[in-house]
């Protein structure tokens, strides 16, 4: 026993050091834009109570009922004696108010993806998801025992190409395929499903469906949709994003959650009766559970009738202004967010200045706590923002006078997204440090500067820009010098600086050998003649090792841009403000230099 302890004591010891430990505050208040913990009332921005239904007198009355009828716990499984008479008109609710011939309501959300995925697909199947999936997606993914392939962050081209790569294993049935083991052809044929949320929980933004849609009729797929975060909120019947982009109809799976906009607790999946009765036979999640209290499935057939009503339209239309002041307010403090959502991400990277700037704003009266790892990627912490419809224009002004206040009090905690007064490439406002920003300085000549000749220059640019034509980075500034390049970059999505760099390499030496080939006499240097010529061996024009420094804020990438544009200036090899500036005034560096800025508006 003692050895257990002192290990994951170990494993504690260092979630703290790394800003990763968590622990359970305890709320003694109801759910609301005002909460108190510790005997201090706090502004809640943090919970996903959109509509303002969890604590509602309609949904009271109605949970207070249902107990007066049918008590506290529903006794069993819903396959037992557990599926009380709330359970069947809670599900008839949802599925008028979803346009779908049945609903089945589960446990709660998680429940419900891990239960309707890996009732659904197998060993021989693929389940395709979006990165920034829910984790409860990802794990029925994982569950269900299928082929699982992921696609970058809403990156349609990747989706395309991983269907297709679906469509021709399942057609090939090829035995060699890693981790994919065939269903009997006398069984059934083999599934494709793809997974999506359609507005991301985390980020905030919305799935782009139409053309995911189109996709998946294209190759053949199902698609299933977790609209957890839409529901309530999306279209003229607030029945979510589907309805928005208008392909409700060619959605096969549509999952939703009675713990967001409705209020209440609980996870649901609608579709075709054959779909339901389907997962009511094979989703353990459902079948080895016992079912909710009929208390909250009486309380949420009450917010869906709510949600469906003349008042459930204006209070999502309220809940839309608040989100406009919000982001317009933030706007005027600089932080920029392209969300379109009640969610509103602030990113700040480092999981301890999150922690530390969530502390803060709690000194300030408000309720904001730190997202991190591994709810996002290491790296990438931050505070979730939301905001409800029961927020008043006094709460949402409180907010920003907190929040404009910590960041200018605490310069150094990060603030990606505000956008500092400078004269440099983030005046446009629309280049920002994000994680996995790099200053990086890399050699690109075999033992001696070489690329003194406007020709190899020009090469070398043309390399940075493809790489960001190819959307494997955001080029935010360089300098290219006879021997080496300076480089100020931030990687996309799905992209390392490794596979950056050997891509950058490559293409480079690729064009070099290609200028030669058709001679066309950019590079006279005789060395580089000779390895060019006699060696034709891309690798042995260049070095292998290169340095990188990740930017850790908006100060330290100033800094980096003003060393790549003081350098060359203070060496009196261009003249300062100049683009494209060559200067024959230091023989050290071969008197050649190609200095450029990327706007970012130019992104």
């Amino acid at each position: 026993m003692s050895n257990l302890d002192d290990q994951l004591g170990a494993e504690l010891d260092r979630a703290r050091a790394e800003g990763l430990y968590r622990a359970l505050r305890t709320v003694d208040s109801a759910q609301g834009p005002r909460i108190v913990i510790d005997g201090r009332e706090f502004l809640n921005f943090s919970s996903n109570d959109y509509l303002g239904l969890a604590n509602d007198p309609l949904l009271k009355h109605a949970a207070a009922e249902a107990i007066e009828k049918y008590g506290v716990g529903a006794g069993s499984s819903r396959l037992v004696c557990g599926n009380l008479q709330p359970y069947e008109e809670l599900e008839r609710r949802l599925a008028s108010f979803k346009g779908k011939e049945a609903a089945i309501v589960f446990g709660s959300g998680y429940a419900a993806n891990v239960g309707a995925i890996s009732a659904l697909v197998g060993e021989g199947d693929v389940v395709i998801l979006d990165k920034l999936d829910h984790a409860s997606i990802i794990d029925g993914a994982r569950q269900s025992g299928a082929t699982i392939r992921v696609y970058p962050h809403k990156n349609l081209r990747k989706l395309e190409e991983i269907l297709e790569w679906a469509v021709g294993a399942i057609s090939n049935r090829d035995p060699n395929l890693s981790r994919m083991q065939f269903a009997p052809t006398n069984v059934r044929r083999p599934r494709i499903l793809i997974v999506t949320e359609t507005v991301f929980s985390m980020d905030g933004d919305l799935a782009p469906l139409a053309e995911i849609v189109a996709l998946k009729e294209t190759h053949g797929a199902w698609l299933m949709i977790d609209e957890a975060h839409a529901t309530g909120l999306y279209a003229t019947n607030r029945r979510g994003l589907a309805e928005a982009a208008g392909v409700e109809d060619k959605v096969e799976i549509t999952l939703g959650t009675l713990s967001k906009a409705l209020g209440c607790a609980g996870g649901f999946v609608v579709g075709s009766q054959t779909l339901i009765d389907v997962l009511r036979n094979r989703a353990r999640s459902l079948i080895y559970s016992t079912a909710l209290p009929p208390t909250v499935c009486a309380a949420a057939a009450a917010a869906v009738d709510f949600v469906m009503s003349e008042e459930g339209h204006q209070r999502r239309d309220q809940l839309w202004r608040n989100v406009s002041a919000l982001k317009n307010g933030l706007s005027t403090l600089g932080i920029q967010n392209e969300s379109r959502s009640p969610i509103i991400p602030i990113i700040i990277g480092d999981e301890s200045a999150a922690v530390e700037t969530s502390r803060q704003l709690c000194e300030r009266g408000i309720f904001v706590p730190a997202i991190r790892f591994p709810t996002v990627p290491k790296g990438k912490a931050r505070l979730r923002v939301t905001v409800t419809a029961a927020h008043t224009a006094e709460d949402i002004a409180v907010f920003l006078a907190a929040v404009g206040a910590n960041f200018i009090r605490d310069p150094q905690t990060v603030k990606q997204n505000v956008r500092p007064p400078h004269q440099s490439a983030l005046r446009t406002g629309r280049v920002s440090i994000a994680d996995h920003s790099y200053f990086v300085t890399a050699c690109i000549a075999d033992r001696r500067p070489v690329f003194a000749e406007d020709g190899a220059a020009r090469i070398v640019i043309g390399s940075l820009r493809w790489l960001r034509d190819q959307e494997k980075i955001r080029l935010l500034g360089f300098v290219v010098m006879p021997d080496h390049v300076h480089v100020a970059l931030a990687l996309r999505e799905g992209w390392t600086l490794e596979r950056v760099m050997q891509s950058f390499k490559r293409h480079t030496s690729r064009q070099i050998h290609r200028s030669y080939s058709v001679g066309a006499n950019c590079i006279r240097d005789p060395h580089m003649e000779k390895v060019a010529t006699e060696s034709r061996s891309y690798e042995a024009l260049w070095q292998h090792s290169y340095h990188d420094h990740l930017l850790r804020d908006r100060t330290d990438f100033e800094k980096r841009l003003a060393y790549m544009h003081d350098n060359p200036v203070r060496k009196g090899m261009v003249r300062h403000g100049q683009d494209y500036h060559y200067s024959t005034a230091h023989a050290d560096y071969q008197n050649e230099i190609d200095w450029a800025w990327l706007e970012g508006g130019r992104e």
